[in-house]
């Protein structure tokens, strides 16, 4: 398995690790009695700088136990399959996007019934978060694409 693999893998499993926990945890919020804004932006700094730790130590781990491979510059292959990954990932976040703005007018409209009780103020938050889905949504298609052209091209 290539470096550049090794590295997409290790991306993989802590985006999907480390958002689905604030995901999971953000729905669990606005599902409580009460919604806590600032312990929630504290989970999504906390989501940030985690998934940033996270993939530095992959990539230094990696790069120690490979170093020639991760000082090699990308292959043709390579930069080819991380130019068609990025298609699929453009179309997933535009076609999300596309439907968020959409739906956003809609979400507005029908917030009182799904708030029970909670302050409307919650709506940019939840439209918010939807966004930041889209984007993890559309990397995680990115990084699929290419993990599917890498096993499928050796």
């Amino acid at each position: 398995m290539a470096f550049r693999e090794k590295m997409m893998w290790g991306s993989v499993a802590a985006t999907i690790v480390i958002w689905g926990w604030y995901f999971l945890g953000f729905m669990r919020a606005l599902d409580g009695p009460r919604f806590n804004v600032g312990a929630e932006v504290g989970n999504f700094i906390f989501a940030v700088v985690a998934l940033t730790v996270v993939q530095v130590v992959v990539a230094v781990v990696l790069a120690i136990l490979s170093p020639k491979e991760a000082s090699a510059p990308a292959d043709d292959r390579e930069r080819e399959f991380a130019l068609l990954a990025y298609r699929p990932a453009f179309v997933t976040l535009s076609a999300l996007v596309a439907t968020l703005t959409v739906v956003a007018p809609l979400t507005m409209a029908t917030a009182p019934a799904w708030l029970n009780g909670k302050p409307v103020t919650l709506v940019p938050i939840v439209i918010s978060n939807a966004l930041l889905l889209a984007l993890v949504l559309a990397e995680l298609v990115r990084a699929g694409t290419l993990l599917f052209l890498y096993r499928r091209g050796s």
